[in-house]
């Protein structure tokens, strides 16, 4: 199956070249023209690379790349006229200059996506995919929300380790603020019901009472 390259830019012309340049490498192309098309598009088809200019002028561009990275996994690649002044714009894995060739630009995506981290991540019979945000466990397959992937990562990634309420605000949450929690509550209770035998006697999402969480798993 081709991977598949999400290309946002306000400019058609300039989409126009680039999907032409991806098609001939044998990548699937998805185009959007503004924020909410390009959302749109990172929901519901999932590609494995965004490709965003950004200095398309009619495009919130630092507000745009938070949407992104929260709902999608995808290689975030921004094209910038000074890469080394892209203001207040993170977590892009590449940062180009706005004059890279359309060929170069994907080469650079391909070779992204060859070195990308695996795809998987497994600890004990849970196994996230990462791509399509889908946690297995035995027969048992979920479809999960963003913030549910989120946390369900940070547990998996540290199994058998007390993950504390504050650092799960911190990180999934993007806050201090503890004085309401309620929210981290509700997450942690659409998760148990779609990875515990019984969400009421949790034995894999296990709290530590006044502290935090903690996933326990056995090791293959």
């Amino acid at each position: 199956m081709p991977a598949t390259v999400l290309i946002i830019a306000n400019d058609k012309d300039v989409t126009a070249q680039l999907a032409e340049s991806f098609n001939k490498k044998e990548f699937s192309v998805l185009t959007a023209h503004s924020g909410r098309q390009a959302l749109a598009q990172a929901k519901t088809r999932m590609p494995d690379a965004i490709v965003l200019d950004s200095t398309a002028p009619r495009l919130s561009i630092k507000r745009l790349v938070r949407a992104l990275r929260s709902d999608s996994h995808a290689i975030l690649i921004l094209l910038a006229q000074n890469p080394n002044r892209v203001d207040g714009v993170t977590n892009a894995q590449l940062v180009l200059p706005k004059a890279t060739t359309p060929k170069k630009l994907s080469q650079r995506v391909r070779a992204a996506l060859e070195n990308r981290p695996p795809r998987e991540l497994r600890a004990g019979n849970l196994t996230l995919n990462m791509e399509r945000r889908r946690i297995t466990r035995g027969s048992r397959s979920h479809k999960l929300t963003p913030k549910e992937f989120e946390l369900l990562k940070l547990f998996m990634l540290c199994p058998g380790q007390l993950v504390t309420r504050r650092t799960l605000m911190k990180e999934i949450w993007r806050t201090d603020y503890l004085g309401d929690t309620r929210t981290l509550d509700v997450h942690m209770r659409w998760l148990r019901e779609k990875i515990e035998d019984d969400p009421n006697k949790p034995r894999l999402l296990v709290t530590v009472r006044g502290e935090g969480y903690r996933l326990e798993v056995k090791e293959k």
